[in-house]
């Protein structure tokens, strides 16, 4: 089964055609695009669960070194609220928030050759957060009206009291997009199309960068680590990058690929996650 495409183009195979991208000085000033199909020293496979319009949730992996997409499943089943935030703690959990501020985990049973989840649980209330994702090392960020909040997370599968009070981080977070690249660093885009990094400690002291100032337009923004990036554009493309050192609070060294994104169309999902920590690199 594929995903129909607003655009009408179909989620089905790997598209591999060309496509022409003008890019303006200031972006190519930055940004070092590779023609080639293969990076020698990335291994592994993106995991990112999503959910579409209809509340059907997607499962689909993403060749880290080539940006091929090996596999997309579809459920049979709706998660039965309107969502509206998520995060990919583990290979089969998923945190999900609905626009009543519901917290919800749902349980994956299969993602093999199918995708069947247990009926959503609801765990906790107040969680109004427009953003969420968790860095795969027990913090789980939310912003909310600006405000960035970490939660330390004690369970693999957890529930209201494995789920800590939160911590207040700071405010003027105003991101539209939110993911993260390791424990305690952050990456988001703004509505203005910049690209940031925040950089946090244990006692929550922060850091921000800019890594780039232009040109980073994404409804959603993904990472399963190791400065490997997706960006899903408002024509349901989803286009990658490689940052070649994601700690060095600079984008001049973060790589495009224009002619060869993962697909060119057909990611519909309104909610896309990444599971943290699964890309290696040499």
């Amino acid at each position: 089964m594929s995903i129909q495409a607003r655009s009408g183009a179909r989620w089905g195979s790997r598209l591999s055609d060309t496509v022409e991208d003008v890019w303006s000085a200031s972006y190519s000033s930055h940004y070092t695009p590779i023609r080639y199909d293969n990076i020698s020293d990335i291994a592994g496979s993106a995991n990112v669960y999503g959910v579409l319009p209809d509340g059907k949730l997607t499962f689909s992996t993403i060749d880290a070194a080539t940006g091929n997409r090996t596999k997309t499943l579809i459920s049979s089943t709706i998660v039965g609220f309107t969502p509206k935030a998520m995060a990919t703690l583990n290979f089969n959990t998923i945190l999900m928030t609905d626009t009543a501020g519901y917290l919800y985990r749902i349980d994956v049973i299969t993602n093999n050759t199918s995708l069947g989840y247990n009926p959503p649980v609801r765990i906790a209330t107040g969680w109004t957060h427009e953003l969420l994702t968790y860095d795969g090392n027990t913090h789980l960020f939310g912003i909310r009206n600006g405000d960035l909040r970490r939660y330390t997370v004690s369970a693999t599968k957890p529930t209201d009291a494995t789920i800590g009070a939160g911590q207040l981080i700071g405010n003027g977070f105003f991101l539209n997009t939110l993911a993260a690249t390791s424990s305690n660093w952050l990456i988001g885009t703004t509505p203005a199309g910049a690209l940031r990094s925040y950089k946090l400690d244990s006692a929550g002291t922060w850091e921000g960068h800019s890594l780039a100032t232009d040109h980073w337009f994404f409804d959603a923004f993904l990472s399963p680590g190791n400065g490997v990036y997706y960006g899903r554009t408002t024509g349901d493309g989803l286009y990658r990058y490689l940052d070649n050192n994601p700690y060095d609070d600079t984008g001049n060294d973060i790589h495009s690929f224009p002619n060869d994104p993962v697909d060119t169309t057909g990611w519909t999902q309104i909610l896309l996650s990444a599971q943290p920590g699964t890309i290696t690199r040499d």
